[in-house]
C-alpha cells in the first residue's frame, strides 16, 4: 500500500512538473538606442501571477498582479540609471527571478532562478503539504495559532519528497499560520479553521 501511495505521489508531481513547464516564462530583452526594455510572457496559472521589478537594494519599482491566463508584459527600462536590477514572477507553485544588468544602454540577463514551493491545500478539517526538496536539505515545518504559540514542530532530513497531512479536527477555530524552512528559504501558508 505503501509503494503505491509513494508512486501516486510521483507521477502527481511528474504531471506538477510538465504543467509547471507548459507556464515557464519567456523573458526578451529589448535593447536598441535608446529603447530599452522587457517583455515578459507567460501562461498564469489559476491564482494569476505576481510580477516585480526591483532595484540592486531591493526597491520594488513596479508591481503587478497578472489574471489567470496568458500574459505578455512589455517593461520599459529607458528611464533606470545603469546597474542591477531583479525581476520576479511568482505563482502559487514556482518563483522565476531575472538578474539584468543595465550598462551602455545594453540589457543583459546574467542569473536566472527558479524556485519550486510547498504545494498546501486545505480539505474540511485537514491540511495536506507537498513538497519537492530536489537537494534533500533539512526541511522545518511549523505551526503557529493566531496568538503566535507553536501547535507543531517538525524536522525532516535526507527527503526528497516530503508529504505531510495536519489535521485539525479538534483545533480550535481560528487562523494559523504554516512555515516551511528549507536551504535558507522560507514559505508562509495561512489557514482558516472553522
Amino acid at each position: 500500500m505503501k509503494n503505491i501511495i509513494k508512486i501516486t505521489t510521483v507521477v502527481a508531481f511528474m504531471f506538477a512538473t510538465v504543467a509547471g513547464i507548459a507556464r515557464e516564462p519567456k523573458l526578451n530583452l529589448l535593447s536598441a538606442g535608446k529603447a530599452k526594455s522587457v517583455v515578459l510572457t507567460m501562461d498564469a496559472s489559476s491564482k494569476g501571477v505576481q510580477v516585480k521589478l526591483m532595484d540592486a537594494d531591493l526597491n520594488v519599482i513596479y508591481s503587478e498582479r497578472m489574471s489567470a491566463g496568458l500574459f505578455s508584459k512589455k517593461l520599459n527600462l529607458k528611464d533606470l540609471t545603469d546597474g542591477v536590477y531583479f525581476l520576479s514572477a511568482e505563482d502559487n507553485l514556482k518563483n522565476y527571478s531575472y538578474t539584468i544588468v543595465l550598462e551602455n544602454n545594453n540589457l543583459k540577463i546574467v542569473a536566472i532562478a527558479e524556485d519550486i514551493k510547498p504545494v498546501f491545500r486545505k480539505t474540511d478539517n485537514m491540511i495536506l503539504m507537498n513538497y519537492l526538496n530536489l537537494d534533500k536539505s533539512k526541511l522545518s515545518i511549523k505551526i503557529f495559532d493566531a496568538e503566535s504559540r507553536t501547535v507543531f514542530s517538525h524536522e525532516v532530513a535526507d527527503e526528497m519528497i516530503v508529504e505531510k497531512a495536519f489535521n485539525f479536527t479538534d483545533a480550535f477555530p481560528g487562523v494559523y499560520t504554516v512555515i516551511v524552512k528549507s536551504a535558507g528559504k522560507t514559505y508562509t501558508e495561512e489557514f482558516v479553521v472553522n
